[in-house]
């Protein structure tokens, strides 16, 4: 799974998007497995608002997880345990 980046609004949108088509999901199916409705799912792809719950609900449901980084910082991307350790 490729790892995404965000910081707008607009791109976070099209990184929920990259995310559930990567998962090989709908977004009905998506929606269905993120308890939201496919609008919901539709406007967060667009980078409309949605609640933050809805946020990472739609993550956890593509495979993804959510991780703040400072800007500018150097990020490595390795597959590991839940806790962060590769």
């Amino acid at each position: 799974m490729p790892w995404l980046r965000a910081r707008t609004a607009d791109a976070l949108g099209s990184a929920v998007r990259r995310a559930r088509q990567v998962a090989g999901l709908s977004q009905d199916e998506l929606a269905r497995r993120a308890s939201t409705s496919r609008p919901t799912v539709s406007r967060l792809e667009r980078g409309s608002a949605v609640a933050t719950s809805t946020l990472l609900d739609v993550a956890t449901a593509c495979g993804y997880e959510l991780v703040l980084v400072p800007r500018g910082a150097r990020l490595t991307v390795t597959t590991g345990t839940s806790d962060g350790e590769s």
